[in-house]
């Protein structure tokens, strides 16, 4: 036993190694961190390991066992991670444009993606939607790595920052309501499901913002130094969601989301250094929670098996992502500009270019019961996916800025 656990603490050792590694050498590359991560993970599966472990049974865990830890606890961490960075002021500046796209454009990306999907694999509408679902949010960590390279406007950054975290609520809303029916046996209503929408939006949106208005409020009674600060942080964000989803049945993205919103906005009496290192300490965090997520995306790569042709897992739900992404930003555009609304063409292409997905389809496709029949079959063409994804659209989006004119 004793030597078991020493070979698993070096190979933990070997992972946190190689995450540093990867760290320090893509700084100047166009292909973000995550993605040579997901490339690790996929080559693991053929380096040493120690005797009675294969990688396989790793994720067979991960995905049998911990898809709640993931859903619980990797979710939040993201969500927060990213949210503290947003202003509220500046949301309400691009309140109708991230509220069309973070809404009514998720669920139009899922119906595209649901059927066509499903006509190019034979699957069930309602299955198909459920893959839609997975897929219909831009991941705002993946696509954050490649815009930190290069000055934007200030307002396209919020447009971008906000659909992305707000999207990735609606995508898991409407990921649950579609699970429910599938595996619960819930009748599908138009009435309820809107409903359902909108009490977990605006349940979470009051919870989030009440949970971190009082930990702000804790914080500045305490007046301690960063430590203290994250830690409760930490407990907030994983707390606030757990409490969001299971007890009072809301969106704990949402709440998540609102919990860093508020945090940080209520909590003034933070110094100038004790906030630095804060910000510095969920970096940190939510670069490891990513790591360790893409790394484990990555294994399937070589361990699942699909039965369709090669061709089709690679070439067309690639071209339906996109296309869907296309269709989304340059139609609803030219919708909003009904409402003296106006967004740059130059900036629909980088919108567009920017979808990118990332750690909450990993998460959410990860969290699938091990029974389900197509668990296989989503898992193999989002890992393919995510893959192209992180690869093609960063060298394209790259590219355009060197030359794009975004003022």
């Amino acid at each position: 036993m004793a030597e078991e656990i020493i070979a698993l603490i070096l190979l933990a050792s070997s992972f946190l190694v190689a995450i540093a590694a990867i760290h320090h050498y893509v700084k100047s590359f166009i292909i973000p961190a995550v993605a040579v991560m997901m490339a690790l993970g996929a080559i693991s599966v053929f380096l040493p390991t120690p005797e009675g472990f294969e990688f396989e049974d790793l994720y067979h865990f991960v995905e049998t066992e911990m898809s709640e830890v993931i859903l619980l606890v990797i979710i939040p961490i993201l969500i927060f991670e990213s949210g503290r960075k947003v202003k509220i002021g500046d949301l309400k500046h691009g309140a109708a444009h991230i509220g069309f796209f973070a809404i009514i454009g998720v669920i139009i990306t899922i119906f595209l993606i649901g059927f066509s999907i499903g006509a190019v694999f034979e699957i069930p509408l309602i299955h198909a939607l459920l893959f839609g679902a997975i897929l219909a949010a831009t991941d705002p960590v993946a696509v954050g790595a490649i815009f930190s390279k290069f000055p934007i406007p200030h307002r396209l950054n919020t447009l971008i920052e906000g659909e992305s975290l707000f999207n990735d609520a609606t995508g898991v809303i409407s990921f649950n309501v579609i699970k429910s029916i599938i595996f619960a046996g819930v009748a599908f209503s138009l009435l309820d499901a809107t409903l359902s929408f909108l009490w977990s939006m605006v349940g979470a949106i009051a919870l989030g913002s009440a949970i971190g208005w009082v930990s702000g409020k804790v914080l500045n009674r305490w007046n301690d130094d960063e430590h203290v600060d994250f830690t409760l942080a930490i407990a907030v964000a994983i707390g606030g969601y757990a409490v969001a989803e299971h007890f009072f049945h809301v969106s704990g993205v949402v709440t998540t989301l609102f919990v860093a919103l508020l945090i940080l906005r209520t909590h003034k009496e933070i110094v100038k250094e004790v906030r630095t290192l804060f910000h510095k300490y969920w970096d940190y965090l939510g670069f490891v929670a990513n790591s360790i997520l893409f790394f484990l995306i990555g294994i399937p790569l070589f361990v699942t098996h699909t039965d369709h042709s090669l061709w089709l897992v690679l070439s067309i739900p690639i071209v339906v992502l996109i296309a869907s992404r296309a269709i989304v930003v340059y139609g609803g555009n030219t919708f909003l500009k009904l409402f003296k609304v106006k967004v740059p063409m130059a900036w629909q292409h980088v919108l567009t270019l920017g979808g990118i997905r990332g750690g909450i389809s990993v998460a959410l496709v990860l969290s699938l019961p091990a029974t389900y029949e197509y668990k296989e079959l989503f898992v193999t063409l989002i890992v393919y996916l995510i893959a192209i994804n992180l690869v093609l659209n960063p060298v394209l989006l790259t590219k355009y800025m060197k030359r794009a004119k975004l003022e």
